[in-house]
């Protein structure tokens, strides 16, 4: 399913408002100025009023009714937050409504941390390495691709820019007339292809080579769980530094949530370590799908020699920014809106798993606590963000959206077409918020975010935002980067992203497939 456009109609509205009066605007449900004090509480919003608790507290969470899977998960993580699945014993023992919850939960429990992530090809089937430190591939890395898909141009892209090596296969599964289901490789190349072989032949040779930066690519599509019975019981991962996985669990309509945990706990017994993922939702159902992309590298560098670095990118200042061409400017930009900056190990996606929901770091020393405050700005008709913020954290949370016919969820009248506008400042003041501290600010009001930041942090609006989500909108630009470095400059920290992958939004750069709208989910240091 195609995710919507990130550009329409809104962005010129706001872009003109803003630009015209100098100022934030951001919409609100007021329908005229004499009684905007009194229209406060009936405007885009959901509400949980809790008194007499600490600002700081930490919301408890109950089992029944654990739609995030929050208190179900508490009981399997270490005291690092890390997540665990249990040992076998325990595990098989355990109902169907938890391992789904572990499943649910484990693609987006980061258990190491990579700064740079490096993508390659085409935003469907491309490939993203830990590009830090001793992890960086290089000419001495030989890299295994074992996938149907074409992946042509992810060779040339790890060729130019990293001069590293790369063998393709492609991977069926022959069931014949012996219905003996084996699964066979046959190698890629320019422009025919070799032999078959059986995968195991493929595994033996592979155990034989000796790199030590090696990185494993599998995409087997519906037989994923048999070439990971296969890999995993050929011991085949000791050898290799990075193992990249697109699972695909599906099995009669259903998710084999059982067989999916039983691998990633191997993975882990093998010394691999989650730090990065990619939900698909093209194969989502509800708020779980059977189809992620698990990027793994292993905890110790293979090359003794060599050290990890957590180094993150940084971008400099505008008189340097200036003198870049105009490929350095997209690198830049491109790369920046794509690596992390900061480690969360928890992250949870409030809304729906398509397009209209939000990654919140969960973190208890970053989760929203008790009596926590959201701004929501742009909308689109889309609740399920704000609802759930509302249920999870208990926070009172205000949307705004001119683009929507509407005064109040609460009262569902309509007013007419005339867009009603506010700053950031008197919102704040109306609502009687100039005091508290705001936890979340989710931003997507289609390019608009680039003419409100600057007011925004210059007059302070930031100081004491907690976590900061917000879908840039822009093609590669000197000036789009140094209102990154500004947000930088005050303590945020990108933790997590996401490519819109509207084709409208593509472009490509040096063999690599880019987006022009990026999801960008922040946390604030020193907060």
């Amino acid at each position: 399913m195609a995710r919507r456009p990130c550009l329409s109609l809104f962005t010129l509205v706001c872009v003109i408002s803003a630009a015209l009066l100098a100022a934030i605007y951001f919409p609100i449900g007021f329908d005229n100025k004499k009684d905007e004090t009194d229209s406060t509480a009936n405007f885009i919003y959901s509400k949980n009023d809790v008194t007499e608790i600490k600002e700081n507290e930490v919301r408890k969470y109950q089992l029944q009714g654990d739609k995030h899977c929050l208190a179900t998960v508490e009981s399997y993580l270490d005291n690092k937050g890390q997540f665990i699945i249990p040992s076998e014993e325990l595990f098989s023992t355990l109902p169907d409504n938890v391992i789904a919850c572990l499943y649910k939960r484990y693609g987006s429990t980061l258990q190491t941390y990579c700064p740079l992530h490096g993508r390659h090809g085409s935003v469907q089937n491309g490939w993203t390495f830990c590009q830090s430190g001793c992890y960086t591939p290089n000419a001495n890395t030989m890299i295994y691709a074992i996938s149907p898909v074409n992946d042509d141009v992810n060779e040339k892209s790890v060729r130019l820019k990293l001069n590293a090596n790369v063998e393709r296969y492609s991977i069926k599964q022959n069931t014949g007339w012996t219905l003996s289901k084996q699964l066979v490789v046959q190698k890629k190349v320019s422009e025919s292809t070799g032999q078959e072989m059986d995968l195991t032949q493929l595994l033996d040779k592979l155990k034989s080579k000796m790199g030590k930066e090696d990185i494993l690519i599998i995409d087997a599509g519906a037989i994923t769980k048999q070439v990971m019975d296969t890999i995993l019981k050929s011991a085949v991962l000791e050898k290799f530094q990075q193992v990249l996985i697109r699972t695909n669990y599906m099995s009669g309509g259903r998710i084999d949530y059982k067989a999916a945990l039983r691998h990633y706990r191997s993975i882990y017994e093998e010394g691999f370590r989650l730090f990065w993922s990619r939900e698909e939702w093209n194969c989502a159902h509800g708020l779980l799908t059977g189809c992620i992309y698990l990027h793994f590298m292993h905890k110790d560098c293979r090359d003794t020699s060599k050290k990890m670095d957590d180094t993150h990118l940084t971008i400099p200042d505008e008189s340097t920014l200036i003198t870049y061409d105009n490929a350095t400017i997209q690198d830049l930009y491109t790369r920046y809106l794509t690596s992390l900056q900061i480690h969360c190990t928890q992250v949870i996606r409030p809304g729906i798993l398509k397009d209209g929901g939000w990654n919140v770091c969960h973190d208890v020393k970053y989760r929203p606590p008790v009596n926590c405050l959201v701004y929501d700005f742009g909308i689109g008709n889309d609740f399920a963000f704000d609802d759930d913020i509302t249920k999870i954290y208990g926070c009172e949370v205000h949307g705004f959206d001119p683009s929507m016919k509407m005064k109040s969820r609460k009262e569902l009248k309509r007013h007419g077409s005339t867009m009603s506008m506010s700053t950031f400042q008197n919102i704040s003041k109306a609502l009687g918020h100039e005091n508290r501290k705001m936890n979340i600010i989710k931003m997507d009001i289609e390019g608009s975010e680039w003419v409100s930041i600057p007011v925004m942090i210059k007059q302070g609006y930031f100081k004491d935002v907690t976590q900061l989500l917000i879908e840039f909108h822009a093609y590669p630009a000197v000036s789009y980067l140094s209102q990154l470095k500004s947000l930088y400059d005050i303590g945020f920290r990108i933790f997590w992203y996401h490519r819109n992958p509207f084709w409208k939004n593509l472009f490509v750069h040096n063999l690599t497939q880019h987006s022009s709208c990026y999801e960008i989910h922040m946390m604030k240091v020193g907060v």
